[in-house]
C-alpha cells in the first residue's frame, strides 16, 4: 500500500518505448510508458477495455470514425473490441490500465515485455 508518484516513476524510466508495470489490482495492470514519434497500427482488445491516462504531454487516439486528443490530466476509456491506434508526435507519459495479458509485443510496436 505504497504511494506511487506517476511523474517521478515516469522520469525514472530509462528510455522511450519501455513499458513499466507499476502496480496490479485484481486482474488489471497499471503500466507507464514514455513515447515520442510513434504511431501504432490499428488494433483492438477483444477481452479488455483499455484506459489511457495522460500523466504529462499529449497524444491522440485515432478511431475508425474520429480522433480524440488527450492532454495532461485527461483520460479515455477504449471499450473492448473497438479498433484504435495511439499517435504520439511529442513526448508523452501515459498510464495504461487493462486486464493482465492485454499488452503484447504485437500491439505495442514490439517493445512490451512482461518482466514482472
Amino acid at each position: 500500500m505504497d504511494v506511487l508518484n506517476l511523474k517521478n516513476l515516469g522520469e525514472a524510466i530509462p528510455q522511450l518505448y519501455r513499458y513499466e508495470t507499476i502496480a496490479r489490482a485484481n486482474d488489471h495492470t497499471f503500466t507507464l510508458v514514455r513515447v515520442k514519434d510513434r504511431t501504432l497500427d490499428f488494433h483492438s482488445h477483444p477481452e479488455s477495455d483499455e484506459v489511457f491516462f495522460i500523466v504529462s504531454g499529449s497524444m491522440q487516439l485515432e478511431f475508425r470514425d474520429r480522433i480524440v486528443t488527450l492532454n495532461e490530466g485527461e483520460m479515455c476509456v477504449v471499450p473492448k473490441g473497438v479498433e484504435h491506434r495511439p499517435v504520439c508526435t511529442e513526448e508523452v507519459l501515459c498510464l495504461l490500465i487493462e486486464k493482465a495479458g492485454t499488452l503484447t509485443p504485437d500491439n505495442t510496436g514490439g517493445t512490451y515485455r512482461d518482466d514482472k
